[in-house]
């Protein structure tokens, strides 16, 4: 993903998410063996080594083939594991903001939006559940919002795709004024998101309390 689409990406979350206060997220293991469908609207998953969907699956022990058993044609990309697939229980293919849904490995073909709708069957059962997550969004915008010692987090553009750091205080600080830390960014980013965890009604919520997005 270039520079301008990424870029796009974070301006976008900013502009339906910038000005309230966000879920915290969570991501926990579990076994699963209902049918699940896919989620509608779910965002893109390139397949590079970045903070992607793929990419927490794998940190969390789960790297195989493709889940789904029923409906696999030859000649596509099926059993590949390509992506990290949002799925729901629900039919529709909705997700309520901040409700939970599922995250398993899937093919492209079957990640495809023509297969919205289809009941998924599948042997394997281990997966991810996520909390939090809002239909549309980047994994490193919900990466960013996983439980933390720290209490900042940046999103910013120059990798593949966005990324995400934790920041302490005197960290995001020096963000805000243009000065990152180059022993906890993987590169100088030309626009962020910075979020901050507050604590509103004994619930973690999350903030954005800076942004800088460039016009080139």
């Amino acid at each position: 993903m270039d520079l301008n689409a990424q870029r796009a990406r974070l301006a976008d979350f900013l502009s339906r998410w910038g000005t309230v206060e966000l879920f915290s997220t969570g991501s926990q293991l579990i076994n699963y063996s209902g049918v699940l469908y896919n989620v509608d609207g779910s965002s893109d998953d390139p397949e590079i080594n970045g903070e992607n969907w793929k990419a927490l699956l794998i940190a969390n022990g789960i790297n195989s083939n493709c889940y789904v058993t029923n409906e696999t044609p030859a000649g596509n990309s099926h059993p590949k594991f390509s992506v990290g697939g949002h799925m729901t229980t629900n039919e529709d293919g909705k997700v309520e903001v901040g409700a939970d849904s599922y995250l398993m490995p899937l093919c492209s073909w079957h990640n495809h939006k023509s297969r919205d709708g289809f009941a998924f069957k599948h042997t394997k059962t281990l997966m991810l559940k996520l909390s939090g997550f809002m239909q549309g969004e980047i994994a490193a915008t919900f990466i960013a919002r996983l439980p933390s010692e720290r209490r900042y987090a940046i999103v910013y553009t120059g990798g593949d795709e966005p990324m995400c750091a934790d920041l302490s205080e005197p960290e995001a600080e020096a963000a805000r004024r243009g000065h990152f830390p180059d022993d906890v960014l993987s590169c100088r980013p030309r626009d962020f998101i910075l979020f901050e965890r507050v604590e509103r009604d004994e619930q973690s919520k999350y903030v954005v309390t800076s942004s800088s997005l460039s016009d080139r």
